[in-house]
C-alpha cells in the first residue's frame, strides 16, 4: 500500500464519519418515536376549551368601553394663575383641577398639601 492509498483512505473514512453507527440505529427496532401513540381525545378537547376561554376573555377586555368621566370644565386662568404662582408643570395643575372638579381653591389647597 502506498502513501498515497493511505491519504485517500484516510480522507474517505473522514467523511463516512459515524455512517454505520447510524444505519444500525436506523436499522434497529428500537427507537425513542412511538408510531402508534394517538393523542388522547380529552386533550385535545380540553386544549380547544382553553383556547376558547382564552379568546372570550381575550374579546371582553378589548370590546368594553372605558368608564365615562364626568365632563369637567377648568378655566384657563386658573390653570395659569396656579403654574405661575406655585412655578409647576401644568400636567401636574391640570391633574389637580380634575380631581377637585374644577374648584381653583380645592386646588391650591391639594397641591400645597393643607387638608381642610
Amino acid at each position: 500500500m502506498t502513501t498515497e492509498d493511505h491519504a485517500d483512505e484516510k480522507s474517505v473514512d473522514k467523511h463516512n464519519w459515524g455512517s454505520e453507527e447510524l444505519s444500525k440505529k436506523m436499522s434497529d427496532d428500537e427507537s425513542d418515536f412511538d408510531e402508534h401513540y394517538i393523542p388522547e381525545v380529552s386533550d385535545v378537547q380540553e386544549e380547544k376549551d382553553d383556547l376558547k376561554m382564552n379568546t372570550d376573555a381575550l374579546g371582553k377586555i378589548f370590546n368594553s368601553s372605558a368608564p365615562v368621566r364626568p365632563k369637567i370644565n377648568i378655566k384657563k386662568e386658573d390653570l395659569q394663575m396656579i403654574m405661575t404662582e406655585l412655578e409647576l408643570p401644568e400636567a401636574t395643575v391640570r391633574n389637580a383641577l380634575l380631581e377637585t372638579e374644577g374648584d381653583a381653591r380645592k386646588a391650591l389647597r391639594l397641591l400645597i398639601g393643607i387638608n381642610n
